[in-house]
């Protein structure tokens, strides 16, 4: 899987971001719930340091040096971060007993790469494992790029953040479900200075600096509906359902997707 540059940087300012990007504690405790308390090998694609400490033995990769330097709270006897890349795991055949991501399926350049990596989670998943994907989800009655804005105008969106990913949801149309990082930016300046804007209508302005992170980037993520990330894991061998979050904003938008293996 290709790097995309512009990790590094959000890996450096990640810890500023607030819901939905980072997942809230109810949030890992619901998926330490579902994984019966994380018994055996976990594997975290991505570093997300909320999850760290899920498992009693866990080992995260991402495909960024800078992400894990930035953001990883350190490897010690029973967590290990490494550079890897996720369509080719240095992970046993069926040795997982979880595997876990927040946002890591969204974070793909595009869907081929998507049923890649589910083809390699389906490789180390041991058979009554399952996997856990907190998913930015494009709804299956999708908002227009100018539904989104004019909801924002109107002060119906709670943060740029969910303004963010509200966006991204709308550009990812099927079926490739692909969205450039320059197209989402572009869109919400079309609202004018997004620190203004958000100034005035009771959201942080300084989340404007993580849109503003897009500009130059030629990095692309995938938002896929529920519909079509079913269908891309059951062509890698993994049933899918779908567990509501919630509690906070763009959780309407943010289930987690459990997959098992299908024999």
């Amino acid at each position: 899987m290709q790097t995309q540059d512009h990790w590094t940087d959000i890996g450096r300012r990640i810890a500023t971001m607030g819901p939905p990007q980072v997942p809230e504690p109810e949030t890992t405790e619901q998926i330490n719930a579902i994984c019966g308390g994380c018994q055996g090998l976990t594997v975290l694609l991505g570093v997300t340091p909320a999850y760290a400490a899920l498992a009693s033995r866990l080992l995260a990769f991402d495909s960024s040096p800078g992400m894990i330097s930035a953001i990883w709270p350190g490897n010690d006897a029973r967590r290990q971060a490494q550079v890897a890349d996720w369509v080719a795991l240095p992970v046993a055949t069926a040795s997982a007993q979880q595997v876990l991501g927040d946002g890591a399926l969204n974070s793909v350049p595009n869907r081929a790469v998507l049923r890649a990596v589910l083809g390699e989670v389906r490789r180390i998943l041991h058979p009554e494992g399952r996997a856990v994907f907190r998913v930015f989800a494009r709804p299956a009655q999708p908002e227009t790029v100018g539904e989104v804005l004019q909801t924002a105008r109107n002060g119906g969106i709670e943060s740029l953040n969910t303004l963010r990913w509200r966006i991204a949801s709308a550009l990812a149309s099927a079926p490739d479900h692909q969205v450039s990082v320059a197209d989402i930016l572009a869109a919400a300046e079309s609202l004018g200075d997004l620190a203004d804007f958000a100034a005035a209508h009771g959201m942080q302005p300084d989340q404007a600096r993580h849109l503003h992170a897009y500009r130059g980037s030629s990095a692309s993520y995938v938002f896929p509906d529920r519909q079509a990330l079913v269908q891309d894991a059951q062509s890698s061998g993994l049933a899918c359902e779908w567990v509501e979050t919630q509690g906070y904003p763009g959780a309407r938008d943010c289930p987690l997707a459990v997959m098992r293996p299908v024999a």
